[in-house]
């Protein structure tokens, strides 16, 4: 998978608490900014909420997939988070989420990296071998194996 090489042990959260889709968008990506994967945290959340106006990334199964590409970000990668509650996403099946996978995006990666990405993470949640093994990871490592 390329996105094996975008995910990274140190931006998997396993029971992150937030009350809404907003605290869980600003705690991921301030985990990534302690990490050193964007460089302007404010930047970053406003590049990812301008495509969440767009469309829900809620794509059901419990699952999100919010992204921003944006000149913030320093390395491309993937934040995955485990939430400690479900969260309303407005999600495409109506149903809370509990899974929300943060893609952080260069503006200068070429070839539709962000979308390669985007893609094969999709494809891997329309899985639902890989859908019940993330669920079933009951720490950090062992999502991060399913992961890569």
């Amino acid at each position: 998978m390329t996105t094996t090489n975008k995910v990274h042990k140190e931006n998997i959260l396993i029971g992150l608490e937030a009350k809404n889709k907003t605290e869980v968008i600003e705690e991921m990506a301030a985990v990534l900014y302690q990490n050193g994967y964007i460089s302007d945290l404010a930047t970053f959340i406003n590049d990812v909420f301008i495509r969440e106006e767009h469309m829900t990334t809620g794509i059901g199964k419990g699952l999100a997939i919010p992204h921003g590409k944006s000149d913030a970000v320093v390395h491309s990668t993937v934040a995955v988070a485990r939430l400690g509650n479900k969260v309303e996403w407005q999600s495409l099946d109506e149903q809370p989420v509990e899974f929300v996978f943060l893609l952080a995006i260069k503006n200068q990666d070429k070839n539709g990296e962000h979308l390669r990405i985007l893609a094969e993470l999709s494809e891997k949640m329309m899985d639902d071998d890989f859908v019940t093994q993330i669920k079933q990871a009951k720490d950090q490592e062992m999502l991060y194996q399913a992961l890569i």
